[in-house]
């Protein structure tokens, strides 16, 4: 996986907190939101709840909340 994948929803504010943590450190995601049903999808197959985003999955791990997605950001700043 070159980028990890931050599901999230546009006007979602905490989501926003969490993507410009992530461009303030240089930290490329792969964006998709669950708005649209394909990242919708996904995200409930890797067995996420789009009621609780943001998430970020690295290909191993999805992380739920703001919490959990900064403190692995953190990881990767």
């Amino acid at each position: 996986m070159d980028k990890p994948i931050m599901y999230y929803w546009a006007p979602c504010t905490t989501c926003a907190i969490a993507t410009k943590y992530a461009d303030e450190h240089g930290i490329e995601l792969d964006l998709r939101d669950v708005e649209y049903e394909g990242p919708y999808n996904e995200l409930l197959a890797l067995g996420g709840d789009a009621n609780k985003i943001p998430y970020l999955y690295d290909g191993e791990q999805l992380f739920e909340g703001l919490d959990a997605v900064k403190a692995h950001l953190e990881t990767l700043a």
